[in-house]
């Protein structure tokens, strides 16, 4: 009942009879996450920045004062995959957003298993069967009499036989030991972040669905290719890189770590909520739910996650 009644009241202020969202909108800031520097929404508006906010409010009103930034860049070249090796051309446009829950980072180092030392092991029993006190002879000598007895079985039980009797294998009943190869851990490197968000964008007027169906076809758009020829072969123009970054009342947020550029690898969007539904008006979902992952293109060395007095690293 709770449901039906909150929807009834979203569905009232889509219709007009709510609150003004479109308010106080000249107070956000954008930011720029190679320059450091921040500007409000009508000098973006000025420069002809193409900025998208939901809700209207955001980071400004107490209730909405922390947000993400998605910000669009054009890779230009380089050579490498640190972060000072790739050139960028940006920012292109703006989309902020209410920071979801459950925002961090995962710091994965690449080490792997290797076994060496295979030639030195079989050498080494070798060695040891070679020139013992005779034992692996009469040891030998016996296997090689069952062998014989057992060929008057078949020369299936010939062939079980046959591979019990590897220098391995009759090495440790002679030695009663057992030889391993060496393993050793390898640095293979760091690896590449993701990061997952989230969102339930919930509009309460006509705007809002306006703005949330804008914000969606920034994403898509913004993370597919332009394709430049097709005709005997498909020439693709990479798509948009995205700056992230995370701000409370137009201010970065120093304490929570910074992002490298990111390539948007999946996008998913499920219109209508929980049980699909639409506003009578305009047949706009009632809600729409975006969930974004990204992916790092640029590897992380100790000079990127050392930070500065007061910041956080990457």
């Amino acid at each position: 009942m709770d449901d039906a009644i909150t929807n009834q009241a979203r569905r009232n202020e889509h219709k007009g009879l709510g609150k003004d969202r479109q308010t106080g909108w000249s107070g956000y800031k954008a930011y720029d996450g190679d320059s450091g520097s921040t500007q409000n929404l009508a000098a973006a508006r000025a420069a002809r920045l193409n900025v998208t906010v939901f809700p209207a409010d955001l980071g400004m009103s107490d209730n909405n004062s922390n947000y993400i930034q998605f910000s669009t860049f054009t890779m230009r070249g380089g050579v490498g995959s640190s972060t000072s090796d790739i050139s960028f051309e940006g920012p292109l446009g703006f989309v902020c957003l209410p920071i979801p829950n459950g925002v961090g980072a995962t710091y994965e180092q690449g080490w792997d298993q290797q076994e060496v030392g295979k030639g030195a092991s079989v050498a080494h029993m070798g060695a040891r069967m070679g020139f013992g006190d005779g034992t692996f002879a009469s040891s030998l000598k016996s296997l090689k009499q069952t062998g014989k007895s057992a060929a008057h079985s078949g020369k299936a039980v010939l062939g079980v036989v046959g591979k019990m009797i590897g220098m391995e294998a009759a090495a440790q009943r002679v030695s009663g030991q057992a030889n391993f190869d060496n393993t050793y851990v390898t640095y293979t490197g760091p690896a590449f972040r993701e990061f997952t968000y989230t969102f339930s964008l919930k509009p309460l007027s006509s705007t809002d669905s306006n703005t949330i169906q804008s914000i969606v076809q920034f994403f898509k758009v913004a993370s597919s290719p332009r394709q430049l020829q097709g005709n005997l072969m498909r020439i693709y123009e990479l798509p948009k890189l995205f700056g992230i970054s995370y701000h409370s009342h137009g201010r970065p947020m120093d304490h929570l770590n910074k992002i490298a550029k990111c390539a948007l690898a999946n996008i998913s969007v499920v219109y209508g909520g929980d049980r699909f539904s639409v506003f009578s008006e305009n047949s706009a979902p009632v809600q729409v739910d975006l969930t974004l992952q990204f992916k790092e293109v640029q590897l992380l060395a100790q000079s990127d996650i050392r930070a500065l007095p007061g910041q956080t690293g990457h």
